[in-house]
């Protein structure tokens, strides 16, 4: 039936079936299949493969056998995976990408509303200057005082042209002003770092999934993960071809060599993150965020607490509260980072999945929240009979009076 409606002859009936059986087997926007059909490896026609090999360039080195390769497709993001294996391909960590595609929206648009408070914010305290200059028709005081001048007669009534005329001369110059200080504080769209970025997967989700993301910047030390990354950016089209950069370098040093210029920059290496902590903290931009993962629970859950103090700088315990106490420990060595450089991170959201943790944090730059870090601080008392723990905070807060005894000063001790 199919070779008589088609009018087709054997070869091109099989290529046919076989095209169309691979689009139907195709998971389509999701990543909530199950695993083995998120690899669809059936030959492809013809005409498809000269369709991608359109895509992926005209030059002939640029040619590939697509039957060496197979079509790994996550989210909005597809990418051909060499089917020997050269590339390091975590299909176990789905749900850590899904997660973390949820949360940059999230990030995304708060700070679009922290943007717009803050206008909002100046724009009211700009015209409280202006109302000493010359007194508004709204507020009480400038009623109050305007009366006292009525009864003074240094004003009439007709008083109320003059002085609506005083301040023209000043109103050219004063939306000039307030133009260029929303051009100077225009939100800008956000700039993302991954560190470790493999085959690219991630970074093309970001920013095929994610509106509002501008640049992501994908790096590796490995040169055929680089290929491998360049590869699947050419073969997701235009659009990740414009906001995806794949470079290959280290990232300790790239980030080292790029303060603040990042506003998001997301670790997932495979093992410790503490290696790489240290030059993170430095590369996220004021307010940023600042995505982890850890992959070494043996470490934090207490199997080897030498090598915990030595990576973390904390000594984990075995207890039924391992987990949580490890999500805590990576979140005290984040802020132990991060306040060598006057900075302190604002926790937003902490996960344990499977076999690894991760924590999503702000990094904000402040002296006098960097101060306060011990009060975040405990050392936890563990029963050696039972599960009972008791915490005792590092330090608390207490209020100093001056030598005059007119104001307090609140001050952070030790305990």
């Amino acid at each position: 039936m199919l070779l008589k409606s088609l009018k087709l002859n054997k070869t091109q009936a099989v290529n046919s079936v076989s095209s169309l059986l691979f689009v139907l087997l195709k998971p389509c926007k999701t990543s909530q299949y199950h695993p083995k059909l998120l690899i669809c490896s059936l030959p492809l026609s013809s005409n498809l493969k000269d369709k991608q090999s359109i895509e992926m360039g005209d030059d002939k080195n640029d040619a590939l056998d697509f039957n060496d390769f197979a079509i790994i497709k996550e989210g909005d993001a597809e990418i051909l995976m060499n089917k020997n294996n050269q590339v390091f391909f975590n299909n176990s960590q789905v749900n850590n990408r899904d997660i973390s595609i949820a949360v940059l929206r999230t990030f995304i648009n708060k700070r679009k509303e922290e943007h717009e408070a803050f206008v909002s914010r100046k724009a009211k305290g700009g015209p409280k200057t202006s109302e000493k200059k010359s007194p508004a028709s709204g507020s009480e005081e400038a009623s109050a005082k305007s009366e006292v001048n009525n009864v003074n007669g240094v004003h009439d009534g007709n008083s109320a042209e003059p002085l609506a005329d005083e301040p023209c001369g000043a109103t050219p110059e004063e939306p000039k002003n307030t133009n260029k200080v929303k051009d100077q504080r225009e939100l800008k769209p956000i700039r993302v770092l991954e560190a470790l970025s493999a085959s690219g997967l991630r970074a093309l989700r970001y920013a095929r999934e994610v509106e509002g993301v501008d640049k992501v910047v994908a790096l590796d030390n490995d040169e055929a993960s680089v290929e491998a990354c360049r590869r699947n950016i050419k073969y997701n089209g235009l659009v990740a071809s414009e906001k995806v950069e794949s470079n290959l370098a280290d990232a300790r040093v790239y980030m080292l060599t790029h303060p603040n210029e990042f506003d998001v920059v997301d670790l997932d290496p495979y093992g410790s993150p503490s290696v790489f902590l240290d030059s993170a903290v430095q590369c996220v931009a004021d307010g940023g965020m600042l995505m982890c993962t850890a992959t070494d629970m043996a470490v934090l859950c207490g199997g080897n607490a030498e090598v915990g103090y030595a990576k973390y700088g904390s000594i984990p315990l075995r207890a039924k509260y391992c987990h949580e106490m490890a999500l805590r420990i990576l979140l005290a060595s984040i802020e132990s980072h991060a306040n060598r450089y006057k900075r302190h991170i604002v926790p937003i959201l902490s996960v344990r999945i499977d076999f690894y943790i991760r924590v999503f944090v702000r990094v904000y730059s402040s002296a006098s929240a960097m101060k306060e870090t011990p009060l975040k601080l405990s050392y936890v008392y563990q029963c050696v009979g039972c599960d009972s723990f008791h915490l005792q905070p590092l330090g608390r807060t207490v209020s100093k009076e001056n030598c005059e005894g007119k104001s307090k000063q609140r001050r952070v001790i030790l305990i």
